[in-house]
């Protein structure tokens, strides 16, 4: 009986277990399904809510500093622009705001499908309507940027207009985007720089960090993906504002440089052409310009790569005879007079070097003034050949085989030079014909600049003080370096002098000679190297000098890599000098400081010319300063610039609002300026000042509507 009562106890045992066990297996096997479903089945959803609507500390970055040029005008700063979003949760919010919602929703909807042009009114209206059913607190109703003149058309749209103290209760949101703008277009727009994918150039990228400022902090409520709304809540840091950058860049020589280079390249269909443009005493960067093949641009050029600055592919060429010939006077003391015999050719360890023409026996002051690289390479053996170390060295004394330390910094700062115990027999005799080596143009830009500079070094600046307000928070000239000594004795630079302007008036760029103003300087022609070969026929040209003669106020490089024509054709004589003299001749006519005073009467000539003209408001002043004409109060007008025989008459004109100006008689860069500042598209042919517009003016404008200009 004890045996029996025993077993139906451990049965009963058993089967409590056993069903404990199923039960505890089911709600197991339940726990997997549900963890199986949140995960698999309802986790995108649930992952996409979670994202879009949580809570969390935000970095809030800085208003990023703007850059100036020399005289204030504006080069880059950051606008505000402004993405549309709505919360439509306001309006289940009580009976009032229900109808507000149903009076107005089909006219908010017809205005954002006529304004914006992406979809539907009643695609719109189904998508705020689905946003609000389920009670979303954030819609993106459009992706596009608006700026301030369209989000105060928006706020007058239907619905949005019903709360005009506070928009906010109709449920509109603005997402504020800070976008960098550049007021004159393209102009020196690699040197100016912009910041793209963490990666900046230029001055945005070289000088980022003063520009962005320092960020605060926030509380912010995900909206979207991408859309972050402040709220209050937390510990606030508010934002510090990046510095302004004052550079030293002449809008005005900016402009002439860039039509200059455009005019040549479209003659001589180069790979690129550069020019950079240095005021002698200062160091100071005036301009600065580089031009690509670009097969999508309308000009079939544009600025994507800085040649000023980078170490060349290039060889240097003949300009790096100056260096080689300042070393051997300052070595050898060696007079103008000696003789060298040149010929046409001259081979030296299996290696023939050649001239353009044979030149017979030259003087050594003959040698620059033709660009002979056979009487360099026999004034160098006479000179050098027992310490060719000894050239190095001056080299390195003239800064041109060391970075420079330039404000925008290059990919390669330090020019390809290799030293001494690494040469061979030929290396410091093809190296001081300009062969062999690489440096920049900005390296050898600094190098005459010292000899227009009376001998003395400066380093070349681009960016003079960093500022708040105008409080100078860095003054760069400061750390400006600049050598106590100069690169040679006064007998070596008075040679020097002597054979630069020997150079205009009976060598190489005699084209130049006859301006009023005087130009010393060198060509350069080198043959192009590709892949380590020496190509026949193709060259990289250019022409360095200083103006005015006299009293240099002004360096300038001027260079062209692979001009197209017969080979004679594209020397630096036929490419680069006559772009180098169309500068000087623009930038000696626009500064008043350089011109000579005259006595007497003006000619009946020009007593009796007409003239017209439609005027900057800044360039106003300079008119008003240098020639005593009839000032316009200063309040931001055009003025048409009128002179009939001796007459002169300055008449204030405005340009309506909303309507395409009248540019006809403008410059390019200030039609670029008043059309691209109504939000137009600008595509202009030709050079001069404008004679004809495709849009007549004050048509209605429309945003990003092309319009074509020719200038003649």
């Amino acid at each position: 009986m004890a045996t029996s009562t025993r077993q139906n106890i451990r049965a009963i045992i058993t089967f409590r277990f056993n069903v404990f066990f199923v039960i505890m297996l089911l709600l197991f096997l339940l726990l997997v399904y549900n963890l199986y479903k949140v995960v698999f089945i309802q986790g995108p959803t649930l992952r996409a809510e979670a994202e879009s609507t949580y809570i969390k500390e935000r970095s809030v970055d800085a208003t990023r500093g703007n850059i100036y040029s020399d005289d204030g005008s504006l080069l880059a700063t950051s606008l505000p622009k402004y993405r549309l979003g709505m919360d439509p949760s306001v309006f289940n919010r009580n009976a009032t705001t229900e109808k507000l919602f149903k009076n107005h929703i089909h006219a908010l909807c017809d205005q954002l499908a006529a304004f914006f042009k992406d979809r539907s009114s009643d695609e719109y209206y189904a998508k705020i309507l689905s946003a609000k059913n389920s009670g979303r607190t954030y819609l993106l109703l459009n992706n596009r940027l608006l700026d301030y003149q369209e989000r105060k058309a928006v706020l007058n749209f239907s619905l949005f207009k019903e709360e005009k103290r506070n928009p906010t209760k109709t449920g509109i949101v603005f997402d504020k985007v800070n976008v960098r703008y550049a007021p004159f277009g393209q102009m020196a727009y690699r040197t100016i720089g912009y910041l793209k994918d963490k990666i900046g150039v230029g001055l945005e990228g070289s000088f980022d960090k003063e520009l962005r400022g320092t960020p605060g902090k926030g509380m912010f409520e995900k909206m979207d993906k991408n859309t972050w709304r402040p709220i209050e809540g937390g510990q606030e840091l508010i934002p510090t504002p990046g510095y302004d950058l004052q550079t030293t860049i002449d809008v005005d020589i900016q402009d002439i440089v860039e039509l200059a280079l455009m005019k040549a390249l479209a003659e001589f269909k180069g790979n690129y052409a550069t020019a950079i443009v240095v005021e002698t005493a200062t160091g100071e960067i005036k301009a600065i310009s580089n031009m690509t093949k670009n097969p999508k641009s309308p000009t079939g050029y544009s600025e994507y790569a800085n040649h000023a600055i980078e170490v060349s592919e290039n060889d240097p060429g003949s300009v790096f005879k100056l260096p080689s010939m300042m070393a051997m006077l300052e070595e050898a003391n060696l007079p103008l007079t000696d003789l060298v015999t040149t010929g046409g050719k001259y081979t030296v360890f299996n290696r023939t070097m050649s001239d353009s023409h044979d030149y017979g026996t030259i003087t050594v002051q003959g040698v620059i003034e033709h660009s002979s690289n056979i009487g360099t390479i026999k004034l160098m053996q006479r000179v050098f050949s027992s310490k060719q170390a000894k050239f190095y060295d001056y080299l390195k004394k003239f800064h041109l085989i060391e970075p420079l330390d330039f404000q925008i910094k290059p990919r390669y700062a330090k020019p390809k030079f290799p030293l001494p115990p690494k040469w061979d027999a030929l290396q410091y005799m093809w190296s001081s014909v300009g062969y062999s080596s690489n440096t920049s143009p900005m390296h050898i830009l600094s190098f005459y600049n010292a000899i227009a500079n009376n001998g003395y070094w400066i380093q070349p600046i681009i960016v003079k003080k960093a500022t708040i307000g105008n409080q100078v928070v860095v003054d760069y000239s400061e750390s400006q370096k600049r050598d106590d000594k100069p690169l040679c004795s006064p007998e070596t630079l008075k040679k020097i002098k002597i054979m630069l302007e020997g150079v205009v008036e009976r060598g190489t760029g005699n084209n130049l000679k006859g301006t009023p103003y005087g130009i010393a300087g060198k060509t350069g022609t080198a043959q192009r190297r590709v892949n380590g070969q020496y190509i026949k026929g193709t060259y990289y040209t250019s022409f360095i000098g200083y103006f005015p003669v006299a009293k240099p106020k002004y360096t300038m490089l001027v260079a062209m890599d692979k001009p197209e024509g017969n080979s004679e054709g594209t020397y630096a004589r036929q490419v680069t000098a006559p772009v180098f003299k169309e500068i000087a001749d623009h930038i000696y006519s626009r500064d008043m400081k350089l011109q000579r005073k005259l006595a007497g009467y003006l000619p009946d000539s020009l007593n009796n010319a007409q003239l017209s003209h439609t005027i900057h408001p800044m360039d106003h002043e300079v008119l008003y300063a240098n020639f005593h004409l009839p000032k316009v109060e200063e309040d931001g007008r055009w003025v048409q610039f009128g002179m009939d025989k001796k007459v002169v008459q300055n008449t204030p004109i405005s340009f309506p609002p909303k309507t395409v100006p009248n540019v006809v008689g403008m410059n390019l860069r200030d039609a670029l300026f008043a059309l691209e500042n109504r939000g137009l598209r600008v595509r202009a042919n030709g050079y001069g000042a404008v004679v004809s517009q495709s849009i007549p003016a004050g048509s209605a404008v429309k945003k990003n509507l092309l319009l074509q200009i020719q200038l003649k």
